[in-house]
């Protein structure tokens, strides 16, 4: 058998990977969307979600939001809320937004692409929120596993997961369909104990082989909101 090449093919311009906007240093320069009633309305959904979860874990009291852009979601969830100590994280034009909007939280400024420094965060928190954050990070290994150990087995997890139907921006293809994304995480010591929809529908395309985990009704939701918790045989 002779060994078959594969052509030279530029590969950034068939995925254009330099237009993944987390990898601009300048991400959140720009800020239109924010007023587009769709992103309310999608506050507002992702804030009863962690409505839910609080009443479910009274315990909630620290939180910390890794890639929260200027924070809006943060400002929904502290309105009723408040007693929560909430942190932040994302890059310098995001923490200006949110300064200049005099939001509640801490807000820490950093570079969650291909690192996390933790310096200056606690050294456990109660609920951590990734929203469409881990799609976009070039070593999501390093984010997941420092995570963990900013979490111990009465935290929770909370991750927003686009839909690939929905042609979102992903870093790595096929690591965020569903069952690899649950896969991913449960060998970095949490298991899925809870699944959210999205008022949000996809197109019409059909299940693939990674999805033999997602129930029927939630094939075509626009994002996957999955709630997590420390595995009890994890062994770190």
């Amino acid at each position: 058998m002779g060994l078959f090449r594969i052509k030279h093919t530029n590969f950034e311009e068939i995925f254009s990977f330099k237009d993944l906007d987390t990898l601009d240093e300048e991400e959140w320069k720009i800020f239109d969307r924010l007023n587009e009633e769709s992103w309310k309305q999608r506050y507002q959904y992702e804030k009863t979600i962690v409505d839910s979860i609080i009443v479910d874990n009274p315990h909630i009291k620290n939180v910390l939001e890794l890639g929260s852009g200027p924070g809006v979601l943060s400002q929904y969830i502290l309105k009723d809320n408040r007693n929560l100590n909430y942190h932040l994280v994302d890059k310098p034009f995001a923490k200006k937004y949110f300064d200049e909007h005099n939001f509640n939280g801490t807000f820490f400024v950093k570079d969650l692409s291909n690192s996390f420094d933790t310096s200056g965060l606690m050294d456990c928190y109660d609920l951590i929120i990734t929203n469409d954050f881990l799609e976009h990070v070039l070593n999501p290994h390093i984010i997941v596993k420092t995570i963990y150990e900013l979490t111990n087995k009465n935290s929770v997890y909370l991750i927003s997961n686009p839909n690939w139907r929905m042609a979102h921006q992903f870093l790595y293809r096929g690591l965020f369909d569903f069952d690899n994304l649950l896969y991913f995480l449960y060998v970095h010591g949490f298991e899925c104990v809870g699944l959210y929809g999205s008022q949000l529908k996809t197109p019409n395309y059909p299940r693939v082989s990674s999805e033999t985990l997602l129930p029927e009704e939630h094939l075509y939701d626009w994002n996957h909101y999955l709630v997590f918790k420390h595995r009890e045989d994890f062994n770190v």
